[in-house]
């Protein structure tokens, strides 16, 4: 876990607006789930690629290719290409980053709203998106490594909601 709290402390030293889905982003709130992954979306001013690209020249960013094949590395002088996508498979020095524009259920803009302040470290806060908003992600990817997972954070989320108003 440390190695991808190392990609989320990079963006966060270039100021990448963001905010950590997926199953780490349900780690980051204390959920007992396993990811080999760092899962993101990314605001998409043109300002924040330019930061992205400074972080992943950084984190070394290769695209990532069908069965995690190491493709290229990623051309960091050229933030325009961030806008060609909507999702990219990166793997960076530090493990694999999935970068998102338009996660299924709302992208970063949405997601901040909701996202609550996690300290990965070294005093390093980062975004993690709600966990509702992670669950709902899940639920619309429809994916069945998706659907194995929900049960554990709907759990999760709903004994938080127990503990929190005392019952």
């Amino acid at each position: 876990m440390e190695q991808l709290y190392q990609i989320l402390k990079t963006l966060a030293a270039h100021r990448v607006r963001f905010v950590v889905i997926g199953n780490l982003g349900a780690s980051l709130h204390g959920a007992n789930v396993l990811t080999m992954d760092a899962d993101v979306a990314c605001g998409r001013g043109r300002e924040n690629r330019e930061r992205l690209m400074a972080a992943l020249k950084e984190l070394r960013a290769r695209y990532r290719l069908v069965g995690g094949v190491k493709g290229k590395r990623v051309q960091t002088k050229a933030p325009d290409l961030l806008r060609a996508q909507e999702i990219w498979n990166l793997t960076t020095k530090h493990g694999d980053l999935d970068l998102l524009y338009a996660p299924a259920g709302g992208g970063y803009e949405y997601l901040v709203e909701g996202a609550i302040g996690v300290d990965v470290g070294d005093g390093w806060i980062v975004l993690a998106a709600s966990l509702d908003d992670i669950i709902a992600s899940k639920e619309l990817a429809g994916r069945p490594k998706d659907h194995q997972v929900l049960p554990e954070l709907r759990w999760f989320r709903d004994q938080r909601r127990e503990d929190r108003d005392g019952q």
